[in-house]
């Protein structure tokens, strides 16, 4: 299961301080259903409302947010809060297929109007867009189990060590910050793609970065693979809150996203739970 325990101060300030829900507020997506949008003073919203439709960016990463191959439906909870939006707002829902490096490009450039994946918010994220924090995660490595000189995340701070991973994911930047003396060896990350880890068996890097959630899986999934830290399910390396992306400044959506997100609580953490079971979450 993700962990979801509460962000930092420090991340819920640095997320641009105004994801907070004003109680009692006519305008709350609890109060006032579908009509709130025509309430509040959102660039965004208005717009979404005037078209009838609303373009969310999908880049999928289970267990927060999946893709049926047989029927190629959505699901998880940034599914739901796309839906729940969508439903509130009275607009129909529109999933833009992309990778996490054209997220943020496409909020800065208005081709969607939410990026609704599950993004750690990074430093470089927050000078470009905003971002609402609603959970948190964090990062494990595989590596070789014949590999002797990483025993633990601090050790990837070494020259001698490649990472391997994928071009413009939050992964790479809080890593490429972490970790400055390790070389980085990307590529570009395909649609639903989750872990690099053939580099490592092949001994062309030493460490696949993953998200937290699926530690369990991976841990029994490589028979030659073994993963660090060996709580990381637990306590994982460099953990991050991680948050709906939106364009800079438009406060009046923040505001109704941290709403959406407070009333949804309990079936957001419901979704979490059932999409982190090992059946969805394989390579």
């Amino acid at each position: 299961m993700v962990n979801t325990r509460s962000v930092t101060k420090r991340a819920l300030v640095i997320a641009a301080g105004f994801a907070f829900v004003v109680a009692g507020c006519s305008s709350s997506p609890a109060s006032s259903g579908g009509a709130a949008g025509s309430a509040i003073n959102s660039e965004t919203i208005t717009k979404v409302k005037a078209a009838g439709v609303l373009r969310v960016g999908y880049a999928p990463a289970l267990p927060w947010l999946g893709q049926d191959p047989k029927t190629n439906e959505w699901f998880g909870p940034n599914d739901l809060l796309g839906r729940k939006l969508a439903e509130k707002l009275g607009v129909k829902l529109e999933a833009v297929i992309q990778t996490f490096d054209q997220l943020v490009p496409a909020v800065q450039a208005g081709t969607i109007d939410v990026a609704l994946s599950p993004m750690f918010i990074t430093e470089k994220r927050l000078a470009a867009i905003d971002m609402v924090p609603w959970t948190d995660s964090g990062t494990c490595y595989l590596i070789r189990k014949t590999e002797t000189k990483i025993k633990a995340p601090a050790d990837l701070n070494q020259d001698t060590v490649r990472i391997t991973g994928f071009i413009g994911t939050g992964t790479t930047q809080q890593i490429e910050k972490a970790y400055p003396k390790a070389k980085l060896v990307l590529r570009q990350q395909a649609p639903g793609e989750e872990v690099n880890y053939i580099p490592v068996q092949q001994n062309d890097a030493d460490a696949a970065p993953f998200d937290s959630p699926l530690a369990a899986v991976y841990t029994t999934q490589f028979p030659d693979l073994k993963v660090i830290p060996e709580d990381c399910l637990i306590k994982p390396d460099l953990p991050t809150a991680i948050g709906i992306g939106l364009k800079k400044g438009d406060k009046g959506l923040a505001d109704y996203l941290a709403a959406l997100i407070k009333e949804l609580r309990p079936q957001i953490d419901e979704q979490l739970t059932k999409f982190s079971a090992p059946q969805y979450l394989k390579p």
